[in-house]
């Protein structure tokens, strides 16, 4: 079993971030609290979960902050590595303005044959669809 870290929150509603990906974030008022305060604890990590309308999730990506700067347009913005996923606990304390929760990390199922076989299947499904358009 693997211990929880205490990472700040960062909320999100539009863009759906899954282990491996790398995300351009434009942070508001919320999501630069997170960043501040993950940089404040020095964890350099924060959860991304998703905004949902009737509550918290109970599951997020833990994401390590690769660099924090501006877009094009001048709006704040970082660049996030999600690396895993995590089951999200209770509220605790930390610096900074931001919601700060127990992240205890999910470890990955182990893909037998058939998901394997049916992950192949939907990867062609996939390309065909595209190659036609």
């Amino acid at each position: 079993m693997t211990t929880p870290q205490n990472l700040p929150v960062l909320f999100l509603t539009d863009p759906i971030v899954l282990p491996g990906m790398i995300v351009p974030i434009e942070l508001d008022e919320s999501a630069q609290a997170a960043i501040d305060a993950a940089r404040a604890g020095k964890v350099n990590q924060v959860l991304v979960a998703p905004r949902l309308d009737e509550g918290y999730a109970s599951y997020g990506v833990v994401a390590t902050i690769e660099q924090v700067g501006r877009m094009r347009g001048g709006a704040p913005a970082a660049v996030l590595k999600a690396e895993g996923r995590a089951k999200i606990g209770h509220g605790v304390t930390g610096p900074g303005a931001a919601l700060w929760v127990e992240a205890e990390p999910v470890e990955a199922p182990v893909a037998d044959g058939r998901t394997k076989d049916l992950a192949a299947e939907y990867k062609k499904l996939v390309v065909a669809v595209l190659q036609r358009r």
